[in-house]
């Protein structure tokens, strides 16, 4: 079970989109442990609750990016979290919004 983002540009279209990453109970844990204190990580911090769905709107992507590479860095594998850099960064390309969404 993970919680999976998936690019889509409305979130009608999202069960059919081919474009995800899943973000695995490890790599999300990390990604809250980095992103402390809470108040500067409000992006990573929507996905707080593993088992609930968010939105992150193509507007917020930047941003999301922003704090993706300052948790970098305090994460016990940055490559993981630099692939979902890579992959908020294309859906920002695209002109799409991620939707996460646990199974």
């Amino acid at each position: 079970m993970a919680l999976d983002l998936i690019q889509a540009r409305h979130d009608r279209d999202a069960p059919y989109s081919q474009r995800s990453f899943a973000i695995d109970e490890s790599l999300h844990a990390q990604l809250l442990a980095g992103a402390q204190p809470r108040a500067d990580y409000p992006l990573l911090h929507k996905m707080r609750d593993y088992y609930a769905d968010t939105t992150f709107l193509l507007g917020e992507l930047r941003d999301l990016n922003a704090e993706l590479a300052r948790v970098a860095v305090r994460c016990a594998d940055p490559a993981q979290v630099r692939a979902l850099q890579d992959f908020v960064e294309a859906a920002f390309a695209d002109g799409d919004n991620l939707y996460a969404c646990a199974d």
